[in-house]
Order: C-alpha cells, then structure tokens, then sequence
C-alpha cells in the first residue's frame, strides 16, 4: 500500500513517515520511505529513495537565480518529470514538501501522484490550531484530496499539546459539530457563508473516523493502523 502523507507545513508529516514508519516495522511489515520534499534539511528516518539526491530548493535557487517560492515550483516541475521507482513492501510511506499548496495545487501535483496505484493519502490535521480552526482546516483537506483525486483519511496530531478538556472539546466536536456552532460562529463578512458551510461540517465530519495520534510520541497509531489495514483489504468503511 502506497500511504502518501499530506498536510500543511509544521503539521508533522516528517515525523509521522518516521515514528509510523518504526511502529509498522515493530508489528512485523515490510516499510520503505520515500521523501519528496526537495526543501527539507533533515529527516527522522532512513530514505529508501530521497528526492534531494536528485535536486534541492536551495541548488535551484543558486543556480536558476529564483527566490524560494519560485523554486520551489520550479521543483515540483521537475518532480513531475521524474520517475519515482516502484517500492514493493507492505507500506510505502511518502512524505511530501511542506510547502502543501505548490505540490497539491500546481499543476504538476497530480501528474507526480498518478506515479502511485494503491494509494491512500493521510491528512494530518495540527490539533495545536485550536479547535475553532478546525473546520477551515477540514475544507483544506477536503479540496487537497479533490485536487489530487486520492481517498484521503484525516488524522488529528499534536493531541499531546492540549489539555484533557481540550481534547474532549475537540473529540465532541468531530462526533458533532453542531455542539459548537454557536461558539465558533465567524463576525463579519465570513458570517453570511458560515451557515451552509457549518451544515456541510455536520454531514462530513461525523461520518469519518478521525483518529486522533501524537506522532512525536508515537499514541494513537494503533486505530490509524487498523484504519490502513481495512483499506488495503477493502473489507472495512471508514465512516
């Protein structure tokens, strides 16, 4: 299974591939690793292929003169062009850039997916938002997997940053948004679209199992892993 991690920058995604990578391994699968975030300096894990032996944001921007973001879309262009080897193993993990707009809204973004078949992506959702942005990045998400036509699980990280109470406001939540729509209501012009975007929140979210993990200290994996396993035998349903 091809398990392609997606989600904002800061959100953990590296550290997930890695600490989710290690707990695979511990249960007795076969893993490899594949970076493709040309920007990154450091990783936790051990790449089986890495995109930066090939080129770097900071090489394109020495040697094409570009400024960061330049370059990096100029990476995804080459990315797009580059064909990624074929892993055989229980769970291919791949990391994608933290820049998470060029990779899944350039136009280069779905040609570099269409490299992968049985894929499912994970969507981390960073819990250290706090829970009234919560819904904006729901919809992210939402449009990530539209854009890159891929089944997406979303994953909420970072729960080891909250407090108990916060974490019980937000696992009420996700069981039903309308518990808090009177609290998270917007002011201002973004109040005449939160209404139909509120009812929208109260079909999606309820009707997906959200596990909640803290990559850093590896809980929570074991419903995201069951959640994996039920994709890959297409016996389970994710809602």
């Amino acid at each position: 299974m091809n398990v392609m991690i997606l989600g904002p920058a800061g959100c953990g995604k590296s550290s997930l591939t890695g600490h989710f990578g290690s707990y695979l391994q511990r249960h007795g699968d076969t893993v490899r690793f594949l970076n493709l975030d040309p920007g990154c300096i450091e990783l936790p894990y051990r790449c089986d292929f890495d995109i930066r032996d090939l080129f770097t944001v900071e090489r394109i921007m020495r040697e094409e003169r570009l400024g960061p973001g330049g370059a990096m879309t100029r990476a995804m262009e080459l990315l797009s062009r580059t064909k990624i080897p074929k892993n055989e193993a229980d769970f291919v993990l791949i990391d994608t850039p933290g820049q998470l707009e060029v990779f899944a809204f350039h136009k280069s973004g779905p040609k570099i997916v269409n490299q992968f078949v049985n894929l499912v992506g994970l969507f981390i959702l960073d819990a250290s938002i706090g829970i009234a942005d919560i819904p904006a990045t729901y919809l992210y998400s939402l449009a990530t997997g539209y854009r890159l036509g891929i089944d997406t699980i979303n994953v909420i990280n970072k729960v080891d940053l909250l407090e108990k109470r916060d974490i019980e406001e937000l696992e009420r939540y996700l069981r039903n948004p309308a518990a808090l729509k009177d609290e998270l209501r917007t002011k201002g012009v973004m109040s005449d679209i939160y209404a139909p975007l509120s009812e929208l929140m109260q079909k999606i979210i309820p009707s997906q199992r959200n596990p909640s993990i803290s990559a850093k200290r590896g809980t929570g994996f074991d419903e995201l892993y069951d959640m994996l396993r039920e994709v890959r035998c297409a016996c389970g349903d994710l809602t």
